[in-house]
């Protein structure tokens, strides 16, 4: 009897320890403007994500990662980050290919990863659901308790959490490894909030290195 005692106290603890490793709340669409960033998005359909006007992109080769990434800054506080991956673009062979694009209209069809940034959440004039979520400038603390409450537990004392983005078929792994997944290296949502309200967001792909 001690025994079966003691089996069904250690699966009790086994179940607990796994249920408190998964420190972070996924979801597995962010659509802003209703075009998917949680897969290569082509390069004509950034000006669907943002009003840029006239704000011509900056571009720069990582060093790190060896790929070409366009930045755009319409507003002070929104930032835009596109960058290339060759397994998203396999009919390009050289990396020449982009020396000589300066626009997305020139890149057309090539296929990136999406980054975008609000500092201020005032500046968020996008359509933005993560899931069935929408999320606004009004967005609350008390909303995002109730939304996501496994990430809610970690909040910072700053006001910061995250929420994974995962696609679905990491869904698993991540259930039953959740220590292999974590943000920066995995991709996430950032939220701040300040004084109740959604202050900063941010969609983050995963950092190659």
């Amino acid at each position: 009897m001690k025994i079966n005692t003691i089996l069904i106290s250690l699966c009790a603890l086994s179940t607990i320890s796994h249920a408190n490793a998964i420190s972070y709340n996924y979801v597995t669409s962010v659509k802003v403007n209703q075009i998917e960033l949680n897969a290569p998005v082509a390069a004509d359909q950034v000006s669907k994500l943002v009003k840029a006007g006239k704000t011509k992109p900056n571009k720069i080769y990582s060093e790190c990662t060896g790929n070409y990434e366009y930045s755009l800054n319409p507003t002070h506080n929104k930032t835009l980050t596109f960058e290339f991956f060759a397994e998203d673009n396999p009919k390009i062979k050289d990396q020449q290919f982009y020396q000589d694009k300066s626009s997305f209209q020139q890149l057309g069809q090539t296929k990136g990863r999406v980054w975008m940034t609000w500092n201020n959440s005032k500046d968020m004039d996008e359509q933005i659901v993560v899931n069935n979520i929408q999320i606004t400038p009004q967005y609350t603390l008390s909303q995002f308790q109730h939304d996501f409450k496994q990430s809610a537990l970690s909040i910072s004392s700053s006001g910061e959490a995250q929420v994974l983005i995962l696609e679905k078929k990491h869904v698993k792994d991540y259930l039953n490894q959740p220590q292999d997944f974590s943000p920066p290296y995995t991709a996430y949502l950032n939220f701040r909030f300040k004084n109740g309200k959604l202050n900063q967001f941010a969609i983050q792909q995963a950092l190659a290195c």
